[in-house]
């Protein structure tokens, strides 16, 4: 691409983002440009796309309740929106559709298991009883764990976690982190807008990225039914704006290990055991980090090899999902 073509891109991405004038092309069929790299706890597959190939990667994922249908509307707007424009440097957008696909088929809140994938996370306060809904121990489901993966390899400088809800108006609240960053949310003025009260639902993913990862999460959550609406493009603003100047990337914050349990049966479907790098004409993989399974007590998590790669957008993988054909599968992983 020569400077002038790439000046021009940038030039009109900017006034997309900045003017609200994106067009969402009413051709692009969402479903097309969603892949899967996991499955649930009933075996149906996680949905995500990325765009970009930026050094500073922002993750979306839609709600992880499976009764809130219209997040998953929101994410399809997103999903389609990306595809027609590539994000500014130095962003990577990447988007989970819903880490609960047997509650979106069922429209209820938990997985498959009856586990509420929002009690679930890592934390210091986990239950000292377990029950039903937080799950036997911390990330004992394969959705937690996958994103888990998620944010241990990728690092997002910024995670919004897209809700339902039942007022008149949006609601965005941001964590401590990302507010003392500095650098005022871009959003319409119909957004409601608040910092986190500090106070984190034990084994969420809020608490989990603010107190574990020392990272930037904010939680859009939507109007209700016949609400002020909130746009694709405005998600995107919220999701990429001022990073051009980004955020101390979370590779470089000290932390502790994390640690999930191992999966049962082996690695998360898959899993390859490295990453290919997708920047344009690279062709080089990624190692992930060697990390070695051992017994642990209740508290406590195993690592996890790194996640699959968001594969490239658009693209089918070769081997159609038994689950439903709207769905495509990736070949299972070498042995």
């Amino acid at each position: 691409m020569n400077v002038f073509t790439r000046t021009t891109r940038l030039i009109r991405l900017a006034l997309v983002v900045g003017c609200g004038l994106w067009i969402v092309p009413t051709s692009v069929n969402a479903q097309s440009l969603w892949v899967s790299t996991a499955k649930s706890a009933g075996g149906r597959p996680i949905e995500v796309a990325r765009f970009g190939t930026g050094p500073v990667n922002v993750l979306i994922v839609g709600s992880l309740h499976g009764n809130e249908p219209d997040t998953l509307e929101l994410m399809d707007a997103t999903c389609r929106l990306a595809a027609s424009h590539d994000p500014p440097e130095p962003v990577t957008l990447l988007l989970i559709r819903t880490l609960n696909p047997d509650g979106a088929v069922d429209l209820t809140r938990t997985n498959a298991r009856g586990v509420d994938l929002v009690r679930n996370f890592p934390s210091h306060r986990f239950t000292r009883i377990p029950n039903q809904l937080t799950g036997p121990y911390p990330a004992s489901e394969p959705e937690t764990q996958y994103m888990l993966r998620v944010l241990e390899e990728y690092r997002p400088a910024r995670v919004i976690h897209v809700r339902s809800g039942i007022d008149e108006s949006p609601l965005i609240l941001i964590n401590e982190p990302w507010m003392n960053a500095g650098g005022e949310p871009i959003l319409p003025p119909h957004v409601l807008r608040s910092p986190f009260d500090k106070t984190y639902k034990a084994g969420s993913l809020e608490e989990f990225v603010t107190l574990q990862m020392n990272g930037h999460i904010a939680t859009l959550t939507l109007a209700r039914p016949g609400g002020k609406s909130i746009e694709a493009a405005d998600l995107l603003r919220l999701a990429i704006g001022q990073l051009a100047s980004p955020p101390a990337s979370m590779a470089n914050r000290a932390e502790p290990a994390r640690q999930v349990p191992p999966v049962q049966g082996g690695a998360v479907p898959g899993s390859n055991g490295a990453v290919p790098n997708q920047s344009a004409g690279s062709g080089n993989t990624v190692s992930p980090s060697a990390m070695t399974a051992k017994p642990v007590a209740a508290k406590e998590v195993e690592l996890l090899p790194p996640p699959p790669e968001f594969e490239a957008t658009g693209k089918k993988p070769s081997q159609a999902s038994d689950v439903d054909s709207r769905y495509f599968e990736l070949p299972p992983p070498p042995h």
